[in-house]
């Protein structure tokens, strides 16, 4: 699993914590709508598995990658890198969705926005609850990413309806965790960038499990 350093760093703040919230707040609207329009535009892409290796994996971790600089232009590019690939591999998968089910990825975005929200406030509000989570969390994490590994070669392993509300439990948790970290570092324009890129990966992680949850509903 890919570590960075951003919520270790020390120094001194260059703008008000407020700023820093907004310009968080700012960057990951660009991060969303860039997403859904490079979603849109490849509704009808069928990648083969070197292309979605390239775009979904490979691209993705070089962006997370860059997300280390101690350049916030760096990191922006970086945090780009991330998005745009995202949004053209969840095209496909959307589409697909949205054709079993009409508007149901506007339902599991407005649930996402909601549950962001809420946990996005709660990492600020109740600091020392996420403090003593981080241990657990990480590991809920990894035993969710040993089954994932595991459904490969056990599909039936994902018809297990409680994995999916586990899975999104455990991000919306961390959208709460990684809000109390950012909390607690220096408020400066890279480190704005570099916990977005974080974030956005919480998030997409929340929305396509809800979409899963919400796909599965009437069957």
């Amino acid at each position: 699993m890919f570590k960075s350093d951003t919520f270790d760093r020390v120094g001194r703040d260059s703008m008000t914590r407020r700023a820093f919230y907004m310009v968080m707040g700012c960057i990951l609207a660009w991060g969303f709508i860039a997403t859904y329009i490079v979603s849109n535009l490849t509704s009808a892409w069928h990648p083969g598995i070197f292309e979605f290796l390239l775009v979904g994996l490979g691209i993705p971790l070089l962006g997370i990658f860059m997300g280390t600089s101690s350049s916030a232009f760096i990191s922006f590019i970086g945090f780009n890198l991330v998005v745009i690939p995202f949004g053209a591999t969840l095209g496909p998968v959307l589409a697909m969705y949205e054709v079993a089910k009409p508007g149901i990825v506007g339902e599991a975005a407005m649930l996402t926005g909601a549950v962001t929200g809420i946990m996005a406030l709660s990492g600020l509000l109740f600091p020392n609850f996420y403090r003593s989570i981080g241990g657990a969390l990480f590991g809920a994490l990894s035993s969710l990413v040993i089954i994932l590994i595991a459904s490969f070669f056990i599909p039936a392993l994902m018809e297990f309806t409680i994995i999916h509300y586990i899975a999104a439990g455990i991000f919306a948790l961390y959208i709460g965790y990684d809000m109390f970290r950012a909390s607690e570092i220096p408020a400066t324009l890279d480190n704005a960038v570099d916990v977005c890129i974080s974030l956005y990966l919480d998030i997409i992680n929340l929305f396509l499990w809800i979409l899963r949850i919400l796909g599965k509903s009437d069957d």
